[in-house]
């Protein structure tokens, strides 16, 4: 046991707080499927924004980034950044019109889009796919860290970790839904963040301060780039193309994704809800990064014969931090893990009452049968991804893994809003290509290097979901017409069905949301890098904030001239 009764003291505090907040919250979330699942679609956008980066940071993110750092160096950090894209993609492309289509998740889109026997069985198999599948490895991998960290810091095995760490988010979950979710994410992400700071900080000046820090590191972990080498085509230099050139555009959340939607269409408005994607992405990517890749550059030091690397990180909280402190960073764990679990168990059940329970099950019934089925769905759900945990080991291979998995989807995600031949079919084919191929390349080719396995994923998959586009017919008619009023998609991949309706439906300019999103992606990538650089002390970094300041500028000029339709 390596906390005190003091660590404890404030442990036990924070959890009770969570408890309270949910308790509090239970009889708001009560009164209809809108407040259990979505705040009543009243939430301001810096509380939503902060609930999409409570949710992505949790605690196998600094793990998970420890070992990325001290496997390879700063470099391999691409391997999410490059989320960096996509992300600014659904704040100029999609954020807007995901608000503007009222869902209450992402799957609902199907039935406004398309049409036929086939959109039925898309928007069940998908709510089933998300709910049972997808999520419950997310939801495992999440889950794996906090059992490493429990067993480092408090001696905990797996399945006493399992039970323990996911019972208190499941009571705040089932009671309060999505409000307890959003309310307590506020809460936890300051505690997560305040936690990683100060392990940064005190890990750094046990390292010899920054300077001595860096001296002692090569330059090839210092890098912001892969490394050359002398060797164009090395195996660093090819997976960052791979994931820069293919991951983030072909991942199933590539048009913003089940978390990020949710938190969109929970938004007053569509203005509140642009401006708290934009700013998810910037607390996301240029914030919290550096507390943990400078830890993980200390730990380096600190402990250069370590071979678990995602190990090191709660190594650090129990070795080095004084009690008290050592009790605020575990319970900053238990924050970042709680709000992201949290938030994956309420989606989770969102997507089988709404998606599969309600409109195929069980008809017809009041708010109340469904919040019930909610809660209950949110218990199994948990049930079953507890089960999944104890056969997953490694937190890096299990993101490699998602991102491969659901590769062969994305392309399709993006053009359903471009191109009105897109149909139930084309997904379908997309979903069961990319699951068929990743099961291959995984098993039969499974020594392929992961930029080889993404693009055989992806190439496959789009030869097939496009060639079934071309066979099969597009959704009916009037149902396109229904869509392109109330979404207003842009773009001449709409003009078969634009000049099908008499009055004027055209939305955002392409041209302008195009100028936009390479505007912001320049924007972030040197915001990230800048402050990075300037932080271990790198003149060049004072260069790349420039270049943000510069392209900031020319961004807020742009919002400025924006018109919502609120």
């Amino acid at each position: 046991m390596n906390l005190s009764t003091l660590d404890w003291t404030i442990i036990a505090g924070y959890m009770a707080l969570s408890l309270a907040v949910g308790l509090y919250l239970t009889r708001r979330a009560s009164t209809s499927l809108s407040e259990f699942f979505l705040s009543g679609r009243n939430l301001p956008w810096w509380l939503a924004g902060t609930s999409m980066v409570a949710t992505t940071f949790s605690s196998d993110t600094p793990l998970y980034v420890t070992g990325l750092v001290r496997g390879h160096g700063i470099y391999e950090n691409w391997q999410w950044w490059c989320f960096i894209f996509s992300g600014m993609l659904a704040v100029f492309f999609f954020a807007r019109v995901w608000r503007r289509l009222g869902v209450l998740t992402d799957v609902e889109l199907i039935d406004l889009r398309y049409s036929r026997k086939s959109a039925k069985v898309l928007r069940g198999f998908k709510a089933v796919y998300f709910s049972c599948i997808i999520h419950t490895i997310i939801k495992a991998q999440v889950i794996l860290a906090m059992v490493k960290i429990l067993d480092v810091t408090v001696g905990w095995g797996k399945w006493e970790s399992i039970a323990i760490s996911s019972a208190v988010v499941l009571a705040y979950s089932v009671m309060s839904g999505y409000w307890g979710v959003v309310t307590t994410d506020l809460m936890q992400f300051v505690i997560a963040m305040v936690g990683a700071v100060a392990l940064a900080v005190i890990s750094v000046g046990k390292a010899g301060g920054m300077h001595a820090l860096t001296a002692q590191l090569s330059p090839d972990t210092l890098s912001f780039f892969p490394p050359m080498n002398g060797e164009f085509f090395g195996t660093a230099f090819m997976a960052f193309l791979g994931y820069m050139g293919l991951a983030w555009w072909s991942k199933y959340s590539s048009d913003g994704g089940g978390v990020i939607v949710q938190r969109i269409s929970s938004c007053k408005n569509e203005r509140e809800g642009l401006i708290a994607t934009f700013y998810y992405n910037v607390a996301n990517y240029a914030l919290r990064t550096w507390p943990w890749v400078i830890a993980a550059l200390a730990s380096i030091a600190l402990y250069p014969a370590v071979t678990d690397h995602e190990m090191v990180y709660p190594t650090m909280v129990v070795d080095l931090l004084p009690a008290g402190l050592r009790g605020l960073i575990v319970a900053s764990f238990f924050a970042a893990f709680m709000s992201t679990l949290s938030t994956y168990l309420n989606l989770s059940s969102a997507y089988f009452v709404n998606d599969f329970y309600r409109p195929f099950a069980v008809k017809d019934k009041d708010d109340k049968h469904y919040i019930l089925v909610s809660r209950i769905m949110t218990v199994v759900l948990s049930i079953l991804t507890a089960v999944i945990t104890l056969y997953v080991t490694s937190i890096i291979g299990v993101f490699k893994f998602l991102i491969a998995f659901g590769s062969g989807t994305g392309l399709v995600y993006i053009m359903r809003w471009f191109w009105w031949r897109i149909n139930a079919w084309s997904e379908i084919s997309a979903m069961l290509a990319s699951t068929v191929m990743s099961v291959i390349v995984y098993t039969i080719f499974k020594d392929l290097p992961f930029y080889g396995k993404l693009a055989s994923i992806i190439s496959v998959s789009t030869v097939v979901w496009v060639i079934v586009t071309l066979l099969t017919p597009p959704a009916d008619m009037e149902k396109l017409k229904s869509f392109v009023r109330r979404a207003r998609p842009s773009g001449p991949g709409w003009a078969p069905v634009k000049k099908l309706i008499p009055e004027e439906v055209e939305g955002e300019s392409l041209a302008g949301a195009f100028f936009d999103w390479i505007t912001a992606s320049l924007f972030l990538v040197a915001l990230t890098i800048g402050i990075g650089k300037a932080l271990l002390g790198f003149s060049s970094g004072y260069v790349w904030l420039g270049v943000s300041v510069v392209t900031g500028f020319i961004l807020r000029k742009r919002f400025a001239s924006y018109s919502f339709n609120d």
